[in-house]
């Protein structure tokens, strides 16, 4: 009971802010897989690897493995899942095709209304060159026979780290025999996400990227818009914000804030917003200009040799 004097004294309306929208599903991840039991066409989140095998013989498993605490994974025959996705209640950003899936059908595949990352495997580089071309889509060079498990690597430390990197040159578990440097630069011209394994460090993750892209980029941009969406509806409702000029601005040093941090973090080199009323009641304009996330993975060196 809220004492009476300081009541009389000071009435107050408290205003409960709305909480910051939840970017979690930004870094989940839905693996179509080849059946081998029950449940198929039906999403099963699991968080241990025998859950996995309960499912299917595919290797998905790996994003366990690699630091993620549960992934989704969905038994089924053919890659027609746009139904399944519509319907689903579980969010996810990421789907990963398993290599088990030919070329054929992925060429077939329906994923209703999802826009996010895909990533399939195949030892086709030509299929992956044209997979990986397509709208937010990463196509994985591996042989047949380590079954995806280096995709399922990279996605895995890729959205279980803290922040969005790149993870160039991270050890990998399988090699993919590549040690010609002719075959390494023609993927990379493709750019097509692969493993180069090297005579004294190893199986490591030679590119990583998604149409042509920086691998963050997609998740960058997701994480970005919805945190700019979040923070400008709890801006609205806490301060009831007049239609002006000096509250444009106010509202502007918020948003501005959001994208300070990736600023900060050297996600993004250029992240601007400008706030201004516009003539029409209810709606003030904004204009953000963010540049693309960049990813070093190749130095292109000239030497000159001698006394110039």
């Amino acid at each position: 009971m809220k004492d009476v004097l300081l009541q009389y004294v000071m009435k107050v309306d408290a205003y409960a802010p709305l909480p910051s929208a939840s970017t979690a599903y930004i870094r989940k991840v839905l693996c179509v897989v080849k059946p081998s039991g029950e449940n198929v066409g039906t999403i099963t989140e699991c968080t241990e690897k025998s859950e996995v095998q309960a499912l299917t013989n595919a290797n998905c498993w790996q994003l366990l493995d690699a630091g993620m605490n549960s992934i989704y994974v969905l038994p089924s025959n053919d890659l027609k899942i746009g139904d399944i996705l519509n319907e689903t209640d579980k969010k996810f950003f990421t789907i990963l095709i398993d290599g088990a899936f030919s070329n054929e059908e992925t060429n077939a595949m329906t994923v209703g209304e999802f826009k996010g990352v895909i990533g399939w495997t195949s030892e086709t580089q030509e299929q992956v060159k044209q997979w990986g071309y397509g709208d937010n889509n990463v196509g994985f060079y591996d042989l047949a026979e380590n079954g995806s498990q280096n995709m399922y690597w990279a996605f895995g430390k890729l959205l279980s780290a803290n922040d969005w990197k790149n993870h160039q040159y991270i050890e990998m578990p399988f090699s993919s025999k590549i040690t010609d440097i002719k075959k390494a630069n023609l993927l990379f011209e493709d750019k097509v996400s692969f493993v180069l394994t090297s005579e004294e460090y190893g199986n490591r993750l030679a590119l990583f990227a998604s149409n042509r892209r920086a691998i963050v980029a997609p998740y960058a941009y997701e994480e970005v818009i919805l945190k700019l969406q979040s923070k400008a509806v709890q801006y609205i409702l806490l301060n009831q914000p007049a239609y002006n000029e000096a509250e444009a601005s106010l509202l502007e040093d918020s948003l501005q804030g959001v994208l300070d941090e990736y600023k900060e973090k050297g996600i993004f080199t250029i992240a601007n917003i400008d706030v201004e009323p516009t003539n029409e009641n209810f709606i003030m304009k904004a204009e953000i200009e963010v540049d693309e996330p960049k990813a070093l993975w190749r130095i292109e060196a000239n030497m000159k040799q001698g006394v110039i």
